[in-house]
């Protein structure tokens, strides 16, 4: 029943996205059928561009421009972009793979960071190592992703020369990119964990282990950590939709032909239909994933 009630909560919520993204679109300055005849002859005229609002649909009303866009979409058929004249769904097949890639991996880097410096600053706390993990996880959250992205392209592939940091979908690249993308998930992750382990180091059964000789270190990696999993997985969970969202910063930082870097390009050059799918593709993503890291959580739960 309750799986049957997240399906339909999926679909609510990608009706919703699809069709404010048709509203915005519509009430937007930016007239979407002038955008696309101006794709095709720059110096179109009035006459051109309102042969072109019929071609394309756009001389109808917003409800049924959107049912129109709705039953294509449901065989996954997004239409053609203005700007490339190919398909949509083939082009986002193209640059799905490598942003999910990239978020899978910025995803395993800061559960793989995290945990042991969120551990480290509960068993240190309120000494140098807590204080200096404090300062870093507030770094890494409060620093915009853009000027890291900038700062790792500046030292490492514009001074030392170290690795060819700009690239075109190459290993090193999503290593850099899905690394920039961690940070604040990461510093996240380090806080919340840290509070969860002191929050819970007094209670009962904590008292009891301590009394019975356990160390504070095995006490926090076999006792707290465990407690703690169902609250960083389904935070981790939560994030993964976020870092799916948030890669069209360090995709065109990296010069990576991800969705988010074809998405920005999408908004720049006014390619509606481009821009439709990717709202679609990652509201699908971000609710699947909320819901799956809440489904293991709660598997995790050891009450």
């Amino acid at each position: 029943m309750r799986i049957i009630k997240k399906a339909g909560y999926l679909i609510l919520v990608l009706v919703c996205v699809s069709f404010l993204s048709f509203l915005l679109a519509n009430i937007s300055a930016i007239d979407p059928a002038e955008a696309y005849a101006r794709r095709v002859v720059r110096s179109a005229n009035k006459e051109l561009i309102a042969q072109y609002r019929e071609l394309t649909g756009f001389d109808k009303t917003i409800l049924q421009q959107y049912l129109s866009w709705l039953h294509k979409a449901v065989r996954l058929d997004f239409g053609a972009s203005y700007l490339t004249k190919k398909s949509v769904r083939q082009e986002l097949g193209k640059a799905l793979p490598v942003t999910l890639l990239i978020a899978a991996c910025a995803s395993v880097f800061s559960i793989i960071a995290a945990v042991p410096l969120g551990i480290a600053a509960a068993l240190y706390k309120k000494r140098l190592a807590d204080k200096l993990i404090g300062f870093i996880s507030f770094l890494s959250f409060s620093v915009p992703g853009y000027c890291t992205g900038l700062l790792v392209l500046l030292v490492f592939g514009m001074r030392l020369h170290l690795l060819p940091v700009i690239g075109h979908g190459q290993g090193v690249s999503v290593l850099f990119a899905s690394c920039t993308l961690a940070l604040p998930m990461t510093g996240t992750l380090i806080r919340l964990l840290r509070s969860f382990l002191l929050e819970n180091e007094e209670k009962e059964y904590i008292q009891y282990a301590k009394a019975r000789g356990i160390t504070d270190r095995n006490i926090m990696t076999r006792h707290l950590l465990r407690n703690a999993a169902p609250m960083l997985v389904t935070l981790w969970g939560q994030n993964i939709g976020y870092l799916i969202a948030g890669t069209a910063i360090v995709e065109t930082i990296f010069s990576i032909p991800g969705i988010g870097m074809y998405a920005l390009n999408a908004a720049v050059n006014r390619d509606f239909p481009v821009i439709n799918a990717y709202l679609i593709v990652t509201a699908f993503t971000f609710t699947v994933c909320n819901g799956a890291a809440e489904f293991i959580g709660e598997a995790l739960n050891p009450s």
